[in-house]
């Protein structure tokens, strides 16, 4: 008896996945907003001459690399060459700037894919890999109070603070299916591993080509624990150690909006598996002080059309990028 194996058909991009409606995009004004005023007090919420980013402000490190398809992956065609230039931004997600040793180990890799200086791809990547909030509406309203509680003046933040409070209230029910939950408790067992050995993940979805997919860059045989006084001295400890950091950027299709959903990032995909884009070698660390650097934007919406993020909550993204790229540039390119 001949064995009929079922070809599943990839979901295609469609312009209604990013639509977003006028109360949205009516916050997403305000959010704008907000993002500007907190990055003109930047220098002084951290004490800094310069202003820095709106989320994600900590530097650990700037390393660099390269990047090289898989010879199995199938649409090759969609980057401009099999081999790329690789520029990673190792980071901590708070808004403020915190203490290079250990803390909530919420950490970023900002990964530049590029060719002779121009930006291929910006994927900017998170340890963890879904996001608890569903509602956009809900997440902005939140987001601009974060924002106002940091830059306004002290009799506010207890009106943005009890903002904030209602907001964390109506963003639970997001977070309590099983999914979520047993990705948090993941995280947890994670806690005290090191920066370098985290799977890091998109949760938000981008075209490759017509296609759908999550993206993850997965490290290839690093060490969980290594020496970690402090985040920045143990990456460039490492690196100087080993000489390399060698990771998998994998995909993970959508084949039916059932079990892979786009605009609902609180659940991880269903009946779909990571499949190999490339390698990201990394040989050389950077200073991370280097002004030229830090003024740097991964705004994923400077990417090739075939590598564009999709999505509602991704598209919020674009322009609270370049607002806070504007902002700092601003301020940066006056002192």
């Amino acid at each position: 008896m001949v064995e009929v194996k079922t070809v599943m058909t990839k979901r295609t991009y469609r312009a209604d996945l990013d639509l977003l409606t006028a109360k949205e995009l009516k916050l997403l004004d305000e959010a704008c907003t907000a993002i500007e005023k907190f990055v003109k007090k930047s220098p002084e919420i951290n004490n800094q001459n310069l202003a820095t980013r709106d989320a994600h402000a900590t530097s650990y490190a700037f390393v660099k690399g390269s990047f090289q398809l898989d010879d199995d992956f199938e649409e090759k065609e969609i980057f401009p060459a099999k081999n790329l230039d690789c520029l990673i931004r190792i980071s901590n997600a708070h808004m403020k700037i915190v203490r290079q040793d250990r803390t909530v180990p919420a950490y970023g890799f900002s990964v530049k894919l590029s060719e002779k200086d121009t930006t291929i791809a910006n994927f900017p990547l998170v340890n963890f890999p879904l996001f608890p909030i569903v509602d956009v509406s809900r997440f902005l309203q939140l987001f601009i109070s974060i924002n106002n509680y940091f830059s306004e003046a002290a009799f506010q933040k207890f009106w943005n603070l009890f903002k904030i409070l209602q907001s964390f209230l109506y963003i639970i029910p997001d977070t309590l299916n099983v999914s979520f939950q047993n990705q948090v408790i993941r995280f947890l067992r994670q806690w005290r591993n090191f920066i370098l050995s985290f799977d890091y993940h998109s949760i938000g979805v981008y075209r490759l080509g017509d296609a759908l997919v999550k993206l993850r860059l997965v490290p290839i045989h690093i060490p969980k624990k290594y020496q970690d006084n402090k985040i920045d001295l143990s990456i460039e400890s490492y690196l100087r150690e080993h000489k390399i950091y060698e990771a998998e950027l994998q995909a993970q299709y959508c084949y039916d909006e059932k079990y892979q959903p786009v605009n609902f990032l609180n659940k991880m995909w269903k009946k779909s598996e990571y499949v190999p884009v490339g390698k990201i070698t990394i040989t050389e660390f950077l200073n991370k002080n280097d002004l030229a650097l830090e003024a740097l934007s991964f705004n994923p919406f400077d990417n090739i059309a075939a590598l564009q993020p999709v999505g509602k909550l991704q598209k919020l993204r674009d322009a609270a990028y370049k607002t806070s790229l504007e902002t700092r540039n601003k301020i940066n390119n006056k002192s």
